[in-house]
């Protein structure tokens, strides 16, 4: 039987090797999904845990012991949360109540604005007719508008329906900071010694390099911008300066961000939306260029493609959570295989001719 399969041309063995491979791989994804909440909960706690280890180092070069470090930390993290629950959180929760209802008006505004700009633009004889961009502006999701504040009073209380799997998180990020260090070396010890050395550092170095400078750079950016709205009084500041700062956790997320929130402030006045604008994209250009590159560091590069396929695949399959590891996890991919398959130096060469023939 085996001398027979050898004989078998390689792409009738590949026909005969697939549907094996999609069955596993099926029954892989649908296992995924049943255990779905708890591999959630269990992400999520070492991206936490990942992210306080740090402190906790630095503790430890205080010549502080481990354990206590972590429950100060522990204890630091929990006060921050409890502070902004009872200052920032019921304002936040107020703000995007009012938000929603206030949308529908804001609408009717654009609209209306953009009809006098259209009657202007008639005066002038110019060739420019906005009239079909008020009537969809009119018409924009009016049913599903009217349905936001219930939508976000659902909201709120799921997240307070949560609070087991939230206990269950902090759990979690308490267990992996104690102990996460002896539990990763037994799961990479069964790995080959090459292969996971090469796997565990990439990890390491992707992540820490990515979230510690994201988490970094998206503070920075929500405070800046929350603080500098506040200031101009620029309506529900709080909401849209937290809003754009946690878009920058995501690549190419800020120019999202600042675009909706621009676009939202303008369908009340355009001239204050293009204020939000400008604005935005100074500080936001100002963190990306002078501050962002001292705190990210060096960074494994991907091909802008690339990351925009790992952001898809990553939304495809976990969602908000998939969006958040989908990059660092593609850069390790990267690593791995830049480690474990170089390039020759023919590929490189390759490579650099193609790059100099598109230019």
């Amino acid at each position: 039987m085996q001398e027979l399969l050898q004989q078998l041309p390689r792409w009738l063995k590949l026909l005969l090797v697939m549907p094996v491979v999609i069955l596993n791989l099926w029954l892989v994804a649908l296992v995924l999904q049943f255990c779905q909440p708890l591999i959630t909960i269990f992400l999520i706690a070492n991206l936490l845990a990942f992210i306080l280890d740090y402190p906790v180092q630095l503790l430890q070069k205080w010549g502080i012991q481990r354990s206590y470090g972590v429950l100060a930390i522990i204890f630091l993290a929990g006060l921050g949360g409890i502070l902004f629950s009872i200052t920032l959180a019921p304002n936040f929760v107020e703000q995007l109540t009012g938000l929603s209802r206030r949308l529908p008006s804001w609408i009717e505004s654009g609209s209306r604005q953009l009809q006098t700009l259209n009657t202007g633009l008639a005066a002038q004889n110019l060739p420019i007719d906005l009239s079909g961009v008020a009537d969809q502006l009119n018409h924009l999701l009016p049913d599903e508008v009217k349905l936001l504040p219930n939508q976000v009073l659902s909201l709120v209380r799921e997240i307070a329906d949560s609070l087991i799997e939230i206990l269950l998180t902090a759990v979690f990020t308490l267990y992996l900071l104690l102990h996460g260090q002896a539990f990763w070396d037994g799961m990479f010890a069964r790995l080959p010694v090459t292969f996971g050395q090469t796997v565990r550092e990439a990890l390491r170095l992707q992540f820490r390099n990515y979230f510690l400078g994201q988490v970094a750079i998206a503070t920075l950016m929500g405070i800046t911008l929350t603080t500098t709205f506040f200031l101009l009084k620029i309506p529900y500041w709080l909401v849209f300066g937290i809003g754009i700062g946690a878009t920058v956790l995501i690549p190419f997320g800020d120019f999202l961000g600042i675009a909706v929130v621009s676009l939202l402030v303008a369908l009340k006045s355009i001239w204050l939306g293009g204020e939000v604008l400008v604005i935005s994209a100074l500080i936001d250009q100002v963190i990306d260029n002078v501050i962002a590159p001292r705190i990210l560091g060096k960074l494994v590069g991907l091909n802008p493609l690339w990351v925009l396929i790992a952001l898809i695949l990553g939304a495809q399959i976990g969602g908000i959570l998939g969006i958040l590891i989908a990059v660092p996890l593609a850069g390790s991919i990267k690593v791995m295989l830049d480690t474990l398959l170089p390039i020759t130096a023919t590929g490189v060469a390759e490579i650099e001719a193609g790059v100099s023939t598109s230019n």
